[in-house]
This record gives C-alpha cells, sequence and structure tokens, in this order.
C-alpha cells in the first residue's frame, strides 16, 4: 500500500490504520477548531475536511499523494464535550455521562494531492455508559487515559469497562471510522494493495 499522510496526532487513529497495515507519516494540521455547532454531523466532516487541506497547504513539499484527516465530537444531551481541560473537569464529564447515553460523531476525509480531489464522510455511534461508582471513576482517572480525550475516556483501552454497550461503529468511537473510510479511499481511486 502506498505511504499516507495522517493528519492527526491521535495514536488511536494511527493503530487503526496501522492495524489494517497502512504505512503512515503522521503530521497534525494546525487549524482552527471552533465552530458553531449547529449540525455536528456535517460541521465535523467539514472540519475533517479543513485539516486535510490544511495538511496539504502546511507541507506541499511532501512526496505522499494522499492524506487522511478526522475529528472526532461527543455529543450528550445535544451539548458537545470535548477534551478535558484537566482532571475535574474529566471526573466531571464522567460523572454526567454516569449511565446515560451520548453520541459519538465522527468525520473523515481523504484527499488526493494531486489532483486536489477530496472526499469525505461522518458516522455516528451510540455509547451507553454503565452506572459508575466514585471508585471506578477515580480508579480510571488514575489510569491518565482521560488526558487528551474527548469524553475523557478512550474506549479501545481500559475505558472500555466504562461502556454497558454501543450501538454503530467501534472505530467511529476510538475516531476514525474505517468503513466510511475505505468507502471513500475506494472512491477516490486508491490502489488497495
Amino acid at each position: 500500500m502506498e505511504t499516507v499522510i495522517l493528519a492527526s496526532q491521535s495514536k488511536g487513529r494511527r493503530e487503526l490504520l496501522e492495524n489494517e497495515g497502512f504505512s503512515l507519516v503522521p503530521l497534525p494540521a494546525d487549524i482552527d477548531e471552533n465552530i458553531p455547532w449547529v449540525n455536528p454531523e456535517k460541521e465535523i466532516q467539514t472540519l475533517a475536511e479543513k485539516k486535510a487541506l490544511a495538511c496539504h497547504a502546511q507541507h506541499p513539499e511532501r512526496p505522499e499523494k494522499w492524506i487522511i484527516a478526522a475529528d472526532t465530537l461527543v455529543v450528550f444531551q445535544g451539548k458537545p464535550i470535548g477534551k478535558p481541560a484537566d482532571i475535574d473537569e474529566a471526573r466531571a464529564f464522567l460523572k454526567a455521562l454516569s449511565g446515560r447515553m451520548h453520541t459519538v460523531i465522527s468525520g473523515v476525509a481523504f484527499l488526493d494531492c494531486t489532483t486536489g480531489s477530496l472526499y469525505s464522510d461522518s458516522d455516528v455511534s451510540e455509547v451507553h455508559f454503565k452506572t459508575l461508582t466514585d471508585k471506578e471513576i477515580e480508579d480510571y482517572l488514575a489510569t491518565g487515559e482521560w488526558k487528551g480525550a474527548a469524553g475523557a475516556y478512550r474506549i479501545q483501552h481500559r475505558g472500555g469497562g466504562l461502556v454497558e454497550r454501543i450501538e454503530g461503529s467501534f472505530s467511529n468511537i476510538i475516531g476514525l471510522p474505517l468503513s466510511k473510510l475505505f468507502n471513500i479511499m475506494h472512491a477516490a481511486g486508491y490502489p488497495a494493495n
């Protein structure tokens, strides 16, 4: 497979793609991520598109032909929950999510740097948290996994123990809806092998 630029510093996204056999060059894009959140599914997809285009503009010397970009948002009771600023905010997020359902929305974009063609999509998954005790929350916070994680947890690691069930794509909850990505890569003409 051809080497692909990943316009992200997310370890979860990198692990997902490396597990699929991709050779990656991680180059996070520097963009303004402040958006109004009127239509989160469309806006998160647009944000992924902006990241792909910004990455290409910020690194025009790169020889790789393809860029993957993604962004993920946790929505709880109609409002976005980002990455916690500190452990107190992480605790508040986990207490709020305890025993309830929230939505994870990811946008993904795939850019052909040669033609400038941009392909994108989004995906939505539902995550149902178990009812958590204060001890379970404190034990999870002690792992440090909450740092830099939307909603203050990482489902692919110990955060999976906080979850009762999910509906939708597991990889989407990690931050990269693989089935949607593979569909747009196919549409873009990315060589499968």
